[in-house]
């Protein structure tokens, strides 16, 4: 039996996740229907501990075989397969993981929580950079103040360029439905790209205005910490790329309707997109920052998490998309590894030991800052860096 199976191995992200439980020692199946990019995976990383299945996961009994093969899946296909993948696991008693919902569809997971119980089957939900990364520190910050009363989550970035550094879909998702945000308690739908902020990231990223985004940190967070009256999430997005999707909306190409049997205007430009996008963006350097502020010891406190990546030069690997892997990777290992308990449906900050999580992340080839505010006094530290990036 091999000990993880990763579906979508051929993927972007997925690729990448296979990469590091292969260079870690672990037994892996890659699954995927690209069979070509799985042999070419394969052959790159000319390893034993690797071995490739062509797979196509609307094959239920299919692909429910191959996962009783491994102990762990981690789901890393388009998040609209992530409910199918999460039945498929139960039926093979597979714990599972995967890199989030977009927020709708993470709701519907949380649904499943008795049912993946009865299984005895612990599914984590949105277990990437954001979701995931953050959900984590977010539950750090709220461990380390008495009160945590706001969480916020920035996501800035300096590459530029007309980008779709991961799932085309998801990104499409982003940008044209509406945001979700909490505020003085209560959960609002808000425009997408709307309520503009200049965010001051890192003196790496500099300010960068950043804007709301539909994501799956809405969905668990406020179930999670229910006394925190503020959440958001807010990204950054190159103007160009904002651009060309209004376009594509205007000319009612991200129209999802199908008509006799055929493609629809957004699957056909999707499918053209993967196989024509010329533009190479200037990869650079990203970061992800949470904030959580509140109360400790009586006075005003908040602690600031800014997680920052690079491009991987040795791997060839933008910042994005090994930032979104290497969490997957590291808590397929956890759980291989007996460290995270539990069954059912586990949002990340539910279940995943914060300091735990950030020692094995810090193995990675990313940096961690900490700044910790009270009033006046304003205490500044690495967490645990072993490796540091090349900017």
């Amino acid at each position: 039996m091999k000990e993880v199976i990763v579906l979508g191995a051929a993927g972007t992200i997925g690729n990448v996740i296979v990469r590091d439980l292969v260079e870690s020692g672990v037994e892996v199946i890659g699954a995927d229907m690209d069979l070509g990019k799985l042999h070419q995976l394969k052959n790159e990383l000319n390893a034993k501990n690797l071995e490739v299945h062509s797979l196509d996961i609307r094959d239920y009994e299919n692909t429910i075989n191959l996962l009783k093969q491994a102990k762990v899946c981690v789901n890393a296909t388009n998040y609209m397969f992530n409910i199918d993948v999460m039945k498929m696991a139960a039926a093979a008693k597979v714990d599972v993981l995967d890199l989030g919902g977009l927020y709708t569809l993470t709701k519907e997971q949380l649904k499943l929580d008795e049912f993946m119980k009865e299984a005895g089957v612990l599914s984590i939900p949105g277990m990437g950079s954001d979701p995931g990364i953050s959900n984590v520190l977010s539950r750090y910050g709220v461990e380390l103040l008495d009160i945590a009363e706001e969480i916020h989550i920035r996501y800035g970035s300096t590459t530029t360029g007309v980008t779709f550094p991961f799932a085309i879909d998801t990104i499409i998702d982003e940008a044209t439905k509406n945001a979700m945000v909490v505020k003085k308690g209560h959960l609002y739908e808000i425009p997408p790209l709307s309520d503009e902020e200049d965010t001051i990231f890192n003196e790496k990223i500099g300010a960068q205005t950043t804007y709301s985004i539909l994501h799956s940190e809405l969905a668990t967070l406020p179930i999670s910490f229910p006394q925190v009256k503020e959440i958001t999430y807010k990204d950054t997005w190159d103007p160009s790329t904002i651009e060309k999707i209004k376009v594509f909306e205007q000319f009612g190409m991200l129209n999802d309707t199908r008509s006799n049997n055929s493609l629809s205007p957004r699957q056909k430009l999707v499918s053209l997109l993967k196989e024509t996008i010329s533009e190479n963006p200037q990869w650079g350097t990203d970061e992800l920052m949470v904030e959580i502020k509140g109360s400790k010891a009586g006075k005003k406190a908040s602690v600031k998490f800014e997680l920052l990546c690079g491009w991987q030069e040795k791997r060839n690997i933008n910042a994005l998309a090994y930032v979104t892997s290497m969490p997957a990777s590291i808590v397929a290992q956890m759980l291989l590894n007996n460290e995270i308990e539990g069954k059912g449906v586990k949002p990340p900050e539910q279940c995943i030991d914060p300091v735990k999580f950030v020692s094995y992340l810090a193995q990675k080839n990313i940096t961690l800052l900490s700044t910790y505010s009270e009033k006046e006094q304003i205490k500044k530290e690495k967490i645990k860096i072993k490796n540091t990036i090349n900017y």
